[in-house]
């Protein structure tokens, strides 16, 4: 099976010898040329790690200089090791996104260690050299640490044999002893490092989760769009073509709004205007809210015509909400082809059988939910990932990091949280309301009646994107948001069945109604067939 596997996979074959050892040389320089740059051309001023007990109990012991350098043999050792080439990349795309990352925190939130000892108290000429060499700075994450474990895990990977392994372990034990013994780091340093390797590591060789091919909810979906599109076929290929006009306009419109309640905000904020900043905020709440409706058009592939634009545009959209794209898409696409299935990811059913326990969920869901998924999204999108949507998922997070340590940098405080955080926990109220209008108290094994289309105000509409229009969203994911209206007008008449309101708050009236007697009865359930006939 796994000769077989290698055969069609080109990418799992034996390992190149020039492309190991260019890797070698790549990893030498991008962990050394960076570290010792940032060291010497420091921007900001270093914050000083603090000792805990741990570190006041280690003695200091200069021979454990030796098992320290150690460690630069310790990363040459998973690509030496490593037998296939995918395999190897994969290893060393982990140790570059340690680099990288660690290299983001060491420029952008500098920290130190205090040496516990003086200069002149360091005899060995080892560790003279080091300490000449390396200065106290680029402390947390311990780059040491990060790499140390990460590269013993990559090697026990190509080891047999479990006394190997052992010994791998117990060489990695030392090198980290040894950063306390000759003070080159402290507890804190060292947890923060370790913490970082076994993340990367997890994330990137966590065996992948195989589903089953099939799936009955996927099935009655397609049967139900095929019904719908019979005679229709040249009015979707319409509905489908992309047009940059309309996207460019509403880029445009959201961007210019985002701009105009930051600036409202700052302006009643400057003048001490309280009626100032809060229509600011709920403006720029407005735009944010588009933003996260623009990348949910970039999960389907409708925001731009080409993969590396839409990419790129839906990462840039995402960092304004705390999301990283990759992330997401992992999920949400997982909920359109599971939904009406037991592993659909957003269905509580799935999760919880009780029924008040349930609809206790929901609330949950309405009130802190958006905070939740923030923190879940990563988590569950590293389960359920490929290995591809995996390095995107970290190198997005990678990407975001950036961002953010920049803006926090160089934006007040005050401003970054009233102008940007208050306005993204409004936004997270709306995601919640939005979403669970669109799915909550449905049927998830019928397709007609699995999502819900809610008809508000044009005007509302208009801010949602025509997300509003989601029975036909899920039936046609590939139509862009620009054309659900059309879509709506011409597949609406001949639904079956459907479930509709004429409003979020009148949908949340309605369900707060059906709360005490738990009733699960499809809300806003209508024929639009016979209507129509």
């Amino acid at each position: 099976m796994k000769a077989r596997r290698e055969q069609e996979d080109p990418a799992v074959g034996p390992v190149r010898p020039a492309e190991r050892w260019g890797l070698l040389v790549a990893q030498g320089l991008l962990v050394s040329v960076p570290y010792f740059a940032i060291q010497h051309h420091a921007i900001f001023s270093a914050h000083v790690v603090p000792l805990t007990t741990l570190d006041r109990l280690v003695p200091f012991f200069q021979p454990a200089i030796y098992a320290y350098v150690s460690f630069y043999v310790l990363l040459a050792l998973p690509l030496l090791l490593v037998r296939d080439e995918r395999s190897m990349r994969q290893m060393a795309f982990g140790f570059a996104w340690i680099a990288c990352v660690s290299n983001v925190l060491f420029l952008m939130w500098p920290t130190a260690i205090p040496f516990a000892t003086s200069s002149g108290q360091a005899t060995e000429s080892l560790l003279r050299l080091v300490r000449a060499a390396d200065t106290n700075l680029n402390a947390c994450p311990s780059l040491h640490a990060s790499l140390a474990v990460y590269c013993a895990l990559c090697s026990a990977r190509s080891l047999k044999s479990r006394s190997q392994r052992a010994s791998i372990w117990f060489w990695t034990f030392l090198i980290l002893a040894a950063t306390l013994l000759t003070r080159r780091h402290v507890a804190i340093d060292l947890l923060a490092g370790s913490a970082l390797g076994l993340a990367a590591y997890a994330a990137l060789f966590k065996a992948e989760v195989r589903d089953a091919a099939g799936s009955t909810a996927l099935q009655a979906t397609m049967a139900a769009r095929a019904g719908l599109l019979r005679g229709h076929e040249d009015e979707l290929a319409e509905l489908t073509a992309q047009d940059w006009r309309n996207r460019a306009a509403e880029l445009l419109c959201f961007g210019v709004v985002c701009a105009a309640g930051v600036w409202l905000t700052i302006a009643g904020m400057v003048s001490s205007r309280l009626p100032f900043t809060a229509v600011g905020i709920a403006i720029t709440a407005i735009a944010l809210n588009a933003f996260v409706l623009l990348m949910h058009d970039g999960m389907h592939g409708t925001l731009f015509s080409t993969p590396r634009r839409n990419w790129a545009g839906s990462v840039l959209l995402g960092s304004t909400f705390l999301m990283a794209f990759s992330a997401y898409r992992v999920l949400h696409s997982r909920h359109h082809k599971f939904l009406g299935d037991p592993r659909d990811p957003d269905d509580y059913h799935n999760y919880i059988k009780h029924p008040a326990l349930v609809w206790a969920l929901h609330f949950v869901r309405l009130s802190i939910g958006s905070l939740l998924y923030v923190m879940a999204i990563p988590i569950l999108a590293i389960k359920f990932g490929t290995e591809v949507e995996r390095r995107r998922i970290l190198v997005e997070y990678g990407i975001l990091l950036t961002i953010y340590s920049v803006v926090l940098r160089f934006v007040p405080g005050t401003i970054l949280f009233v102008a940007w955080f208050a306005p993204l926990l409004i936004v997270g109220s709306m995601v919640a309301i939005r979403g669970f209008a669109q799915h909550g108290i449905t049927d998830a094994t019928d397709p007609y009646i699995a999502s819900r289309t809610i008809l508000p105000h044009p005007l509302v509409g208009f801010l949602l994107l025509h997300e509003n229009y989601h029975l036909e969203h899920h039936l046609f994911p590939e139509v862009p948001s620009y054309h659900l209206p059309g879509l709506h007008k011409l597949i609406w008449p001949r639904l079956p069945r459907a479930v509709s309101g004429r409003g979020y708050m009148r949908f949340l009236a309605k369900f707060l109604r059906a709360t005490p007697h738990l009733d699960e009865t499809p809300i806003g359930l209508v024929r639009p067939a016979e209507k129509s006939t």
